[in-house]
Formats: C-alpha cells, sequence, structure tokens
C-alpha cells in the first residue's frame, strides 16, 4: 500500500509549512526543534518531488507545488483528524480559537451575542475578529481563516466552499445637524455635490457593497476622507459637512450618542445581505459546525 511508504507525523508539519511559509513558526506550532522541522521539509521535498519552499529574498515562498499542495493537505489533515477525533464532541471541553474575518460593522453587531454564547456553551473557547485580508481566497482555502462575514454581493474571490445568511439591512445616508450643508430634504444632486466620508476594506479592495451600488447606479461622489473603519463615520460625519452611506443598524446607534440625522438615499441602493463563507476543509469540522449553529441563534 502507499501509504506504508510514507509517515503520516509529517502532514501536520506539511500542514503548517504551506500555512506559516516559516520554519521557525512551524517548529513553534507543533513543538518540534527547528532543525526537526527543516529535516522534515528535506524529507517532504524527497516525497513530492518538488522544492515546496523556496528562498526568494528573505523570505520562504511557496512553489507551484506547493500552492497545489494547500487544499489537499487542509482535506486530508480534517480527514485524520475527524477519524481519530472522539466521536462525541464536547463543546465544555473546547479550546479553540476561531478566526473570522470582517468589518467592523458586522462586528459590533455579532460579537457581543457571540461572547456571551461561547461564555455560557464554550467557556474555554474563544473567538478573534479580524479585518478582511486582500489576500482572504486564499487564507480561507488555507484554512487560517475560519469564516468570512461580508454581503452576499461582495463574496466574489472568498468563497471556497459554503455560506449561510447571517442578517439584512439595508443603506442610509447620515448627515451632521450642526454642520449641515443644505436645506430641505435631501436629494440627488446635493448628495454628489457634497464631499463625502466612505468606507473601503483596503486599497485592493474596491468591491464594497457601497461601492458597487455606487457603480450601479452612476452616482458620483467626493470622498475627503476613507477609512476602514465603519464605526468611524458617524464621529466624523457629526463633526464635519460630510455624507456618508452607511448600514441603518450603525446610523441609529449612533444617531442616540452623536448630533446625527439619518436620511433614505435619494437613489437606488439595494438591501445588504450579510452572509457567512466558510472553507470546503471546514465543512466537516464539528467544531466548525457547532461554532456555525452559534451564529444561528444571533439575530443582531
Amino acid at each position: 500500500m502507499l501509504l506504508r511508504r510514507h509517515n503520516l507525523n509529517q502532514l501536520p508539519i506539511l500542514r503548517e509549512l504551506l500555512r506559516t511559509r516559516s520554519v521557525s513558526r512551524t517548529a513553534e506550532l507543533v513543538g518540534l526543534s527547528q532543525s526537526a522541522v527543516s529535516a522534515a521539509l528535506s524529507r517532504l521535498r524527497e516525497t513530492f518531488n518538488d522544492d515546496l519552499l523556496v528562498m526568494v529574498g528573505r523570505r520562504l515562498e511557496l512553489t507551484e507545488r506547493g500552492a497545489e499542495l494547500i487544499e489537499q493537505t487542509e482535506r486530508a489533515y480534517l480527514e485524520v483528524e475527524t477519524l481519530l477525533r472522539p466521536p462525541q464532541f464536547d463543546p465544555l471541553e473546547e479550546t479553540r480559537r476561531f478566526i473570522v474575518a470582517t468589518a467592523d460593522y458586522v462586528s459590533l453587531l455579532i460579537a457581543p451575542p457571540l461572547t456571551r454564547l461561547l461564555a455560557q456553551q464554550a467557556p474555554n473557547a474563544s473567538v478573534h475578529f479580524i479585518d478582511v485580508p486582500g489576500n482572504v481566497a486564499s487564507e480561507v482555502i488555507r484554512g487560517t481563516i475560519d469564516l468570512v462575514m461580508v454581503p452576499s454581493d461582495t463574496a466574489e474571490g472568498v468563497y471556497d466552499g459554503s455560506s449561510m445568511p447571517l442578517f439584512d439591512d439595508e443603506m442610509v445616508v447620515i448627515s451632521s445637524r450642526a454642520h449641515r450643508g443644505f436645506a430641505g430634504p435631501l436629494t440627488r444632486e446635493i448628495y454628489e455635490t457634497s464631499r463625502h466620508a466612505m468606507f473601503q476594506m483596503s486599497p485592493k479592495i474596491e468591491t464594497t457593497h457601497q461601492i458597487l451600488g455606487m457603480r450601479e447606479g452612476g452616482i458620483e461622489q467626493h470622498n475627503r476622507v476613507i477609512v476602514q473603519q465603519f464605526t468611524a463615520l458617524p464621529a466624523i460625519v457629526a463633526s464635519t459637512d460630510c455624507l456618508a452611506l452607511v448600514q441603518r443598524r450603525i446610523a441609529e446607534r449612533f444617531a442616540r450618542v452623536l448630533d446625527i440625522e439619518i436620511h433614505t438615499p435619494p437613489f437606488e441602493m439595494s438591501p445588504v445581505h450579510v452572509c457567512a463563507y466558510w472553507g470546503r476543509s471546514m465543512e466537516r469540522d464539528p467544531a466548525h459546525a457547532w461554532f456555525r449553529g452559534l451564529l444561528k441563534e444571533i439575530h443582531p
């Protein structure tokens, strides 16, 4: 049999090498010395007849074959873990940290109730909310991100398996009461001739729900400031003459503490359908399935 010719103890090492692209970090994660991991890498190179990782400048980078192995390795690792895992999953014994990539707006709504549920059901588990990285698709495939929570119309490039809806919202325009630069109702002409504050995940990601909606409607916008945090927009608007497109849930929460007005957009903007996305390698992971079940209990 082919398996008899290979040492499956190298599978966790291969997985971490492909994920971290670092011998020292892999050694730390798998509990071995750097020399032991270097020796294992040499054996893996022989097994696959490929360098897998090569030095580019001062960093290790994946070869083409190494990149191809990421998803297969994640699947194989998960299958072996599933095979050897005790048949009953007990959240009280779970110590995992779940990594969720999303915008601060979603964290604001999801994190408080999720934290309460974790405390009740899995006191030793935790969740880490991070910004959506520019290479989110590869991170999902690699398994370094457990879930991505984004609007469905911005999910192109992050979908790698399955998804589920989380909640819906709608877009509104906010303005400052003290620095309002117009009289009467908000019109499209007023909106397009004003200055704006805008959210954008990163310079590399230009497919936010707002940007897609404005492109579709041919809406002109003059951005005075762009931030990576939705929750910064109400404070910016309250102290300037800028307008901003935000989700109604954000607008209503901050209208309680900031002197801002909420307006219906004077143009067509589709509703926001926020969904959770995860990779195929996570589909049969019982801890991941349990975590997804927690999210279904949350209704922000």
